[in-house]
């Protein structure tokens, strides 16, 4: 949906626009959040230790997506303000190709890479095998991520900046929706099967839990 910036006053166009690129990664925040959470609740340090350094590493990742697509951003909204829609187009139909093919090799590489990156991050010893597992999960994900933030960038471009927030509203709703659901059948929510919530929002499946040990209890 094309929206005319260019109309109006500045200062209000701005609000309406920037607040929902603002929520919308407050909510992808909240992902992180909500896992730790879950994780404090059924698992003990290491399960929490891995989930922290594993969000860590993808958010290193969600991170530099963001900023390689804000630059479709720029080329559809120049395109779409001079009324060349020909050329939005050929830079839509591009940014996907580039954007979908770099994202599965992407994975592909770190997905090979796995027990060097947990090493590199200096995991500790117990954390280890579950941070390795939750970020093979995330990794195998990653094609994903690179999905949303490409519409994303060029919903923005097009000057719609709330289509974008709503779809990751939905999906972190589901998320949190699903966890609930684990832990209310009392279901230690072992990585994978909590994370499995997140598969079924599809923009952010990438984030399954890692494996989870029984709960320790905490010294007094």
């Amino acid at each position: 949906m094309e929206h005319d910036l260019t109309r109006g006053n500045v200062l209000k166009t701005i609000a309406v626009f920037a607040l929902p690129y603002m929520l919308s990664y407050f909510l992808q925040m909240l992902y992180g959040m909500a896992d730790l959470y879950m994780m404090g609740q059924f698992s003990g340090a290491a399960g929490i230790t891995a989930v922290g350094n594993g969000a860590q590493t993808l958010y290193i990742i969600t991170v530099t997506l963001v900023g390689l697509a804000m630059g479709t951003t720029v080329i559809v909204g120049h395109a779409v303000g001079s009324r060349r829609f020909d050329r939005a187009e050929t830079a839509i139909g591009n940014t996907i190709t580039l954007f979908m093919g770099v994202s599965v090799v992407l994975a592909a590489v770190l997905l090979a890479l796995c027990p060097q990156i947990v090493a590199l991050i200096g995991t500790p010893a117990e954390a280890v095998e579950g941070t390795a597992a939750y970020l093979r999960i995330c990794f195998v994900g990653i094609p994903f991520i690179a999905a949303y933030n490409i519409l994303s960038a060029i919903f923005r471009g097009l000057g719609d900046s709330r289509s974008p927030m709503y779809v990751i509203g939905v999906a972190c709703i589901i998320n949190i929706a699903l966890d609930s659901v684990y832990r209310a059948h009392g279901a230690r929510p072992r990585g994978r099967g909590a994370r499995h919530g997140d598969r079924a929002d599809g923009q952010r499946c990438p984030r399954a839990r890692v494996a989870q040990e029984p709960p320790h209890e905490h010294p007094r």
